[in-house]
């Protein structure tokens, strides 16, 4: 079945129920789906990445190569 059709098919039930159930939970999928996970972050949070950004922008820091070369020993498997 293509999506297509599933998607008629689903509006058309959506549009036929009166179950207020059904039609929160769908609600509730999308307002979900539709939230961004950087919103819900602390704001301190976001302040420190947008600050490792602005750090990694001008050059500062370390470069991925030389973290992974001094870690790699504790990311082997065993």
């Amino acid at each position: 079945m293509s999506i297509a059709i599933t998607k008629v098919e689903l509006a058309k039930r959506l549009l036929e129920t009166d179950d207020i159930g059904i039609i929160n939970h769908i609600k509730a999928i999308f307002e979900s789906r539709s939230s961004d996970w950087w919103d819900e972050l602390p704001d301190e949070v976001k302040k420190q990445v947008e600050k490792g950004i602005r750090e990694a922008d001008r050059g500062e820091g370390i470069p991925h190569e030389q973290v992974m070369k001094k870690y790699s020993k504790w990311l082997k498997r065993k």
